[in-house]
Order: structure tokens, then sequence, then C-alpha cells
């Protein structure tokens, strides 16, 4: 059995995983239930035999790698990271052999700026039309038009919090205020200054993404102020759930799925004041080796039916209604997994403008290093 990690834990993979994955299976040409795809032995030849993916832990059905191999002759080195940051970081070095990367929204502008991706190519992409895609997350400032991203997976950030609790918490105001009171030395804000930060301006009254100097420095009175009374700053917010030492827990859309499915009386909530919302995207890296692989993965993942199958693997929503159309209902109709729109209409997209702040990057280490 595959564990399913928490996505953006930061933990990585251990043992066959640690470094990365290459998903073998036999060279064949296209399959019979095959969508979109021409197959042929010449376009395999041009399409090499390799293939390299940056990606999250846990992000991909295996399966529907090894039926791309099957169909293309293709193989998948799967390389795991458990940030953007890191992701980044490779390319920046440059002649990295990455063909794929899925940055989160915030990070694409910095990379389309500095030539770090190149434009997709749709007219190898077969039927895929994001004009019929979810509007929040097709066509938006980070590239308008889709020029060099195409969305994989969504998901918010939200509030988690177990029995022991004892009231609900529904908002950052209240999740920040009872961090302090009745839930002191149970809570826990993620090591990630988009989201802690993010909601604890929510929280305050600000803009999620604000970087306003002032604001800041209210932020950050509020953080410190809270820090002694936190079990922890974390981004692995699973296991003290599990093991009963938090109570209330910023968490994103993983964490909820997962915890709450194996403890049904725990809850997940979009808070009632917002909060931030994010999507993952394909990319084609600028100086990809294997740029017609690349485009070929992007067709072969694409299509519905393959796109459904990874979504029920991650457990994260596909930006595809007609993705959600093909999903059992224990995935699809999960509230947790496709919010109603009311709360969906509550969040905000996470900006590049907050992703590359220094304000923000500095106060953040002032705050995980104060006593």
């Amino acid at each position: 059995m595959i564990q399913i990690m928490t996505k953006r834990s930061g933990v990585r993979l251990v043992a066959a995983m640690a470094g990365s994955v290459l998903f073998l299976a036999a060279c064949a040409p296209g399959t019979d239930e095959a969508v979109g795809g021409e197959g042929g032995d010449a376009e395999d030849a041009e399409l090499g035999d390799k293939l390299t993916l940056a990606t999250w832990p846990n992000y991909h059905d295996p399966a529907i790698i090894e039926a791309f191999t099957e169909e293309t002759g293709v193989n998948v080195d799967v390389n795991v990271y458990g940030s953007t940051e890191e992701m980044e970081a490779l390319l920046r070095g440059g002649s990295s052999g990455i063909d794929i990367l899925m940055p989160t929204h915030y990070a694409v502008p910095g990379w389309i700026e500095d030539g770090l991706v190149q434009k997709i190519d749709y007219s190898k992409l077969g039927d895929v039309d994001l004009s019929t895609w979810n509007e929040l997350f097709v066509d938006q400032p980070f590239d308008p038009g889709n020029v060099y991203t195409i969305p994989k997976n969504w998901g918010t950030t939200g509030i988690i919090y177990a029995p022991e609790a004892e009231d609900p918490v529904t908002s950052w105001k209240e999740f920040f205020e009872r961090a302090s009171g009745d839930l002191t030395g149970h809570s826990v804000i993620v090591d990630h200054q988009i989201s802690s930060i993010g909601s604890a301006a929510v929280a305050l009254g600000y803009d999620l993404n604000t970087t306003d100097p002032d604001e800041l420095a209210e932020i950050e009175q509020l953080l410190v102020g809270l820090k002694p009374d936190l079990w922890a700053i974390t981004s692995d917010v699973q296991p003290p759930l599990r093991n009963g030492d938090s109570w209330s827990s910023i968490a994103w859309t993983g964490d909820g799925v997962q915890v709450q499915r194996d403890n049904p009386d725990y809850e997940y909530v979009i808070p009632d004041d917002g909060g931030e919302l994010w999507v993952d995207n394909w990319t084609i890296a600028a100086d990809a080796p294997n740029a017609a692989a690349a485009h070929a993965f992007l067709e072969f993942v694409l299509r519905p039916e393959n796109s459904a199958a990874d979504t029920e693997f991650c457990l994260f929503p596909h930006a595809n209604p007609a993705v959600q159309e093909l999903l059992s209902p224990e995935v699809g109709e999960n509230p947790v997994i496709y919010p109603e729109q009311a709360a969906i209409a509550r969040m905000t997209l996470s900006s590049a403008e907050a992703y590359n702040s220094e304000a923000r990057a500095e106060m953040w280490a002032r705050i995980k290093s104060s006593s």
C-alpha cells in the first residue's frame, strides 16, 4: 500500500522514493483505451526514452505514470521535493536536467520573468480546452492566458480542530485568540510564511497578501506574542493532531482529508473570515532536455480519465469540471476536497508579491527565532 503524505509537509519520501523513483514499464505503442494520442514508432523515437519530473510527495498515481510509459516507451524519473522554493533553486542552478516542474502559482511570475520555463505548445496537447475549466484557476494574473502553465490540483488553507477543542473554531480571529486562551499549548501554525502570516493578517482584518510595513509590524507582534503558547510551528501537522498534542491547527486540504478520514470526529473548516487559496501548475523547464516527451506526458495526464485517477490518488481537487464528474462520490462529493462555492468565494489566491517579499521572509525568520 502506498502511504499518502501531507502535500506541503516538506517531509521527503524515504527508502525507494528518497531521491527519485524510476517507473519502468514495457516500451509499447499506444493502448486501445488511449485518448488523443497517435502513437507510432516514428513518434516514439522523437520522444526519446526518458522524462524527468520535479514534483511534490505522493502527488501522482504510479499506475498513470506506468501507463504513459507503456503507451510511449518513455520512462518517467520522479524527483520529489518539499517546497516550491526547492524546485526553484534547482532551476536557478542551471542544467538541472528537469523537464516538468510543479510550482505553486505564486512562484510562476518570477519564473516567467527570469526565463525559467517555456511556453506550452497547446497544439501538442490534444483536446485540452481551458475555457471550460474553473475560472478561479485559469487565465489568472500569475499567467494570463496560461501561456506557461496548466493547473494540476488546487486546495485551501483552513483550520482543523479535534474534539478536545470542545467548541468549534470557525474563523482565523477565533483561532489566534483561542491559541492564547483555552487552547494554549495545543495549537499549531505551519512553517510557511505565506500561510501563517497570511492567516494572521486575515485574523486582524488585513489582506492575506499584505506587505504594508505597519500591518506587518502588527502581525509580527501577534505571532511573536503567540509563539510561547503554541505547541509548535511545523508543517508536519498530522502527527500532533493524531496523537492528541494538537487540538487546533492551520492545515491544508490534504491534511484535512486524511485526518478527518481516519478521525471522523475531527473537523476541517474554511474560516468564516476567508483565507488562502492555491493552485499547483504543470510547467516545462526552459532548458528541458526532453521537451517533446514533456508535451506528450501533459497530453496524457490531462485526459480527463487520467486526471481523475490522479485526483483519486492524491485527494486534491482538480480545476477541470469534467474530471470531477468522473470521481467516486467519496472524493468528488467530499466537502473538504470540493468545498461549497460560498466557502471558496471567501478565499484569496496568495500572491507573488507576498511570496517574494523580503520583509515577510525576514519577519518570519524573526518570529521563528523568538523565544
